[in-house]
């Protein structure tokens, strides 16, 4: 009785010309929109560590626990490290949707690094590691236009990082020699889209040259350093 008494959730068929493209990864940006503010203050709460696998982890418990504290119905599911058939590489947190009718693959897949005095702060952009250049590559998220990237501030400011970022960029469209990867394009810049207790949101867009096509990519820059009250 229990079981029926469930909702389900059924995905959008392909044909649908009433549901739009992005629906369920829009849902996934609105929830975080309205939750990530109330990570920093949590975090803050259960802190055990600064380094960035369990800050992430600390970060999917805390969507989990809103899910459930809220009573919606929320038909998706944040995970650590989603895995995919045909890659053995990671994100650091993906999204999936809660049903039955599809293999379990994530519809928005998440990068997160670190911005500290300790890290390699421009791995959040380009090199071995690059959260922003793995995704241009196609090394994370190749079935996927739309994904996102975590920036867990733990010292200076969102907006000192974000300045970097874009420097950072900037030198690569003028610098760079390398013919698999292309930084060229303006669109490739972080630009500002909305603005949060303790988190800034950024938008940037960017072109993969393996695939031809392009990755837009939702940035959420945290700010975790001690609150004051």
């Amino acid at each position: 009785m229990l079981k029926d008494s469930l909702p389900t959730y059924q995905t959008p068929r392909d044909k649908d010309l009433s549901v739009a493209q992005n629906l369920e990864v829009d849902l996934v940006l609105s929830f975080i929109d309205k939750h990530v503010p109330y990570f920093p203050p949590y975090y803050q709460t259960v802190r055990d560590s600064k380094k960035e696998n369990r800050i992430s982890d600390f970060l999917v418990h805390h969507f989990e626990l809103c899910k459930n504290e809220t009573g919606g119905y929320f038909p998706f599911r944040f995970s650590k490290n989603p895995t995919q058939s045909e890659s053995g590489k990671e994100t650091d947190i993906g999204v999936f949707v809660m049903t039955r009718n599809l293999k379990p693959l994530p519809i928005i897949e998440f990068e997160a690094k670190r911005f500290s005095e300790s890290s390699n702060n421009k791995e959040y952009v380009c090199g071995l590691r690059g959260g922003i250049e793995r995704f241009k590559r196609g090394h994370h998220s190749s079935h996927l236009r739309v994904c996102g990237m975590f920036g867990y501030v733990q010292n200076q400011t969102s907006y000192d990082w974000i300045e970097k970022v874009n420097t950072w960029i900037k030198e690569l469209s003028e610098n760079s020699l390398d013919p698999t990867i292309d930084w060229t394009d303006s669109k490739e810049l972080l630009i500002k889209v909305g603005s949060f207790p303790y988190v800034e949101k950024l938008f940037s867009f960017h072109y993969r040259e393996l695939s031809k096509d392009r990755i837009s990519l939702w940035h959420y820059l945290i700010e975790l350093s001690e609150i004051k009250n």
